[in-house]
């Protein structure tokens, strides 16, 4: 108020002085302009906005091994705040003064101050940033007000199953891979398994001395959806639970595929089946588990209409070139990380696949939960899980169980309005600890906004203008923008990169010897 009472003082005598002169006392300097509308603003905020003023001293400090080092650092910080419009001088001979009021005791020993409102000053309050470091975590990219890294522990969090969403090209598989090799590196027991539907993570698996299986017409993987070699410890009675519910997810997506519902009773026919093709093995005394041949025999033999129903729906899958779940598996689980692609397996046997890995994936975490050893899976397309009923409720229970016994489950999709289109859906989502939002289209970052919860700051990092690695990490009640843009011209990037444009460039180089083509 003094200094609004003495601006209005100098006006006055301006206006006075002009008059005297001749003339136009309505033009004022500019500075006293300047000072009046600068006023004025003050004492708005200060009357109307619940502001408050502050006494600020702004101290940057630095230090070097040489005075030619200083003296560039120096000139750095002053070049870097002029840029954004910020006058930063040095403290010439009163270095002990500015050493004594940076350091956190609460005392300033320099006369240099300005006032700042509240607001201004809440910009520059140090822990205001949302920050992730947990001890121990992987690397996830820079808080993108920060420029922190962002360390997160999935292991930590109460519910360590995540998703990672976002539209094509937006960062999906370099984020993957980069957990992927931070786990790699840093849990030298934990095992990782990769339902890869498009391919792209059997260069990062055979980087790392792992194993790839190929799955589709003419490959010579197999994979028994009976298998139970890891679960041999477990009894008998829970290992065939573990089946009937596998199966019955099958034959639900495959029901809902021709418009059809899994009744009660076929149901019931199902987990018959499944229970004595488990006894006829025995009987074979053989040692080796069932196939989907003696299912499908067995279903043959029962006495009701809906049994032959059943069959028929399992027999694309017993005879002719796609019989490869028919066989005893020849997987082996003894390498750290193992990815099944699935490139070449027809859309039509996707589900079946997906659900087939998962069990002998599920198999693998009780088999490592008795070792104490973790399990990461990455599931590709999740939203192909979710469209069935009773392939949700499988994942459901399988994904509650895995908490338990050590398994870190991710979903990757590409499209949140087919994943979420239901309760339980929604309801598997909220109950993941770890979610990674990318770049998404407006409709997909509607759910997101509504499911989440997220605020407009939130909304802002995974809208249209979000950069390719850029987003939203929520893990527990952390939510961290992402800045994940990743360095180029190194051996990471190129194993990472999804780009056919530089995966082309990449291979030519590749071919190329003493500057001729090989």
């Amino acid at each position: 108020r003094t200094r609004s009472a003495w601006i209005d003082k100098e006006i006055i005598e301006e206006q006075r002085s002009a008059v005297n002169k001749g003339y136009d006392f309505s033009i004022l300097p500019q500075e006293l302009k300047y000072s009046k509308e600068e006023t004025e603003d003050v004492l708005d905020h200060l009357q109307n906005k619940n502001q408050r003023l502050y006494v600020f001293t702004g101290l940057i400090y630095t230090y070097a091994e040489s005075k030619q080092q200083l003296d560039a650092q120096v000139m750095r910080i002053i070049s870097t705040a002029r840029q954004n419009s910020i006058e930063v001088d040095t403290y010439d001979y009163r270095q002990r003064r500015g050493l004594n009021s940076v350091l956190p005791l609460g005392h300033n020993h320099v006369e240099i101050s300005r006032m700042f409102t509240t607001a201004q000053v809440a910009i520059l309050v140090p822990f205001a940033t949302q920050e992730l470091d947990d001890a121990g975590g992987n690397y996830y990219g820079q808080n993108k007000h920060s420029r922190n890294l962002v360390m997160c522990n999935r292991k930590r969090l109460t519910s360590p199953m995540g998703f990672v969403c976002g539209k094509t090209g937006s960062g999906k598989g370099m984020f993957t891979k980069t957990e992927m090799t931070g786990t790699i590196f840093s849990n030298p027991t934990d095992e990782i398994y990769v339902i890869d539907r498009a391919g792209e993570y059997t260069a990062i698996a055979e980087r790392y001395g792992g194993t790839t299986y190929h799955f589709g017409v003419g490959t010579d993987t197999f994979l028994n959806p009976f298998d139970t070699v890891s679960v041999e410890h477990m009894p008998r009675t829970e290992q065939i639970a573990f089946k009937i519910d596998a199966m019955l997810a099958q034959a639900g997506a495959s029901a809902a595929e021709s418009g059809q519902s899994l009744s009660e009773v076929d149901q019931s026919i199902i987990q018959r089946c499944v229970e004595l093709a488990f006894q006829r093995a025995e009987e074979r005394g053989d040692g080796l588990p069932p196939t989907l041949q003696d299912f499908y025999d067995i279903a043959l033999e029962q006495p009701e209409h809906q049994a032959q129903t059943i069959a028929l729906r399992y027999e694309r899958f017993v005879k002719g070139s796609m019989d490869f779940f028919n066989r005893q598996s020849n997987v082996d689980f003894n390498t750290r990380i193992v990815d099944f692609n699935l490139k070449d397996l027809p859309d039509s046997m996707l589900v079946f696949a997906l659900i087939n890995v998962c069990e002998a994936v599920r198999n693998r975490m009780y088999f490592n939960a008795k070792r104490n050893v973790r399990t990461w899976l990455y599931v590709e397309e999740m939203q192909s899980l979710f469209a069935y009923p009773t392939v949700l409720n499988y994942f459901s229970r399988f994904s509650n169980e895995g908490r338990k016994f050590g398994l870190l489950l991710t979903g990757i999709t590409q499209n949140a309005v087919a994943m979420l289109n239901n309760e339980a859906a929604q309801n598997i989502v909220l109950n993941a600890d770890f979610i990674m939002l990318l770049k998404q289209s407006p409709l997909d970052r509607m759910r997101w906004v509504e499911l989440l919860n997220l605020s407009e700051q939130e909304e802002e990092c995974i809208d249209e203008s979000a950069e390719a690695g850029d987003g939203l990490l929520i893990a527990g009640n952390a939510r961290v923008p992402i800045r994940g843009k990743f360095p180029s011209g190194n051996v990471l990037y190129d194993l990472f990169s999804t780009n056919p444009n530089e995966t082309k460039e990449l291979k030519i180089g590749s071919k190329k010897k003493d500057g001729k083509v090989i």
